[in-house]
């Protein structure tokens, strides 16, 4: 998944492969490993990561509604904390995208904390984007996906 976003900043999320797909836990066959790159103003870098299949399918369900909400948010957020991106809606078709990038997360870890913008016309692409994720990657057993 690539955000190109203003200025030229960029913000990839790229899932490479399961970490555990022989576990006979749900749990730990959904985890992902997960490269990071960002370009946010003069910072540049890219890391390893954490997330859950999960994950992935959560955001892509919340920019779908965020594509028809425009006043809503939509959230991604991986359980071991490398990543978050905060997406808040203007009603008009404009977001603010606040983003924590976390090297290793706990007691060494360095964080950049950056905010983007970016325009509706960018969610459909966004959404293919986190389909295509979610198909090469998806959830493996019952999950509680209810976004009420």
């Amino acid at each position: 998944m690539k955000f190109m976003l203003d200025d030229g900043n960029i913000l990839q999320v790229q899932p490479e492969i399961l970490m555990f797909p022989d576990s006979e836990d749900d749990w730990d066959r959904n985890w992902i490993s997960t490269k990071i790159s960002i370009k946010a103003g003069s910072f540049i870098g890219d890391y390893n990561a954490e997330f859950m299949t999960i994950d992935f399918e959560i955001f892509k369900r919340e920019l779908m509604k965020l594509y028809n909400d425009l006043n809503g948010n939509a959230t991604l957020k991986c359980l071991e904390g490398y990543l978050t991106i905060k997406i808040k809606g203007d009603g008009i078709g404009h977001f603010e995208a606040n983003c924590i990038a976390i090297d290793n997360p706990g007691i060494n870890e360095n964080k950049l904390e950056f905010s983007v913008s970016f325009d509706q016309t960018q969610i459909p692409e966004l959404v293919a984007q986190l389909n295509a994720i979610t198909r090469e990657f998806p959830l493996i057993g019952e999950f509680n996906l209810d976004l009420n």
